[in-house]
């Protein structure tokens, strides 16, 4: 039982896979898109997921005894299916703002649940400016897919 001032931290790896998925998705995603403002807009999401997990590694530590650097297989599967769909001639714009919309819902949603658990304050904080983090891309997402 690990815990972080005396209490156990919840869900905290599990968003730390989610999100490391992400920032490899986003990577991958950067490299076949030709909109210079997606391209941007990408980047923006890998550095927001960047400074979340670094931000929720000490619990991550603390519910595991080690950093968290797995991936997510929800997460690895949109990617193989996005890459799939890209090849039969979609549009890869639309294809990975879509997609990795849907990430970040994936993201949100994993976040909330953990905010439904009992976790010590200082995790709870970090958990919540994480989420506010990762709904403003999420908006940033959904404004780009509308467009």
């Amino acid at each position: 039982m690990n815990t972080h001032q005396g209490q156990d931290v919840h869900h905290i790896a599990d968003i730390i896979q989610v999100m490391n998925s992400g920032i490899d998705f986003y990577e991958k995603a950067q490299e076949k898109v030709t909109d210079p403002s997606i391209i941007a807009l990408f980047q923006r999401m890998i550095d927001a997921r960047k400074v979340s997990v670094e931000r929720l590694q000490p619990y991550a530590i603390n519910e595991n005894g080690e950093r968290e650097n797995g991936s997510d297989f929800a997460v690895e599967a949109r990617k193989a299916y996005t890459s799939v769909i890209t090849k039969l001639g979609a549009d890869k714009n639309a294809t990975y703002v879509s997609e990795l919309e849907e990430v970040e819902d994936k993201t949100l949603a994993e976040i909330k649940h953990a905010l439904k658990k009992p976790q010590p304050h200082d995790c709870e904080a970090a958990l919540s400016k994480t989420l506010l983090t990762i709904q403003s891309c999420h908006a940033e997402m959904s404004k780009m897919k509308k467009h």
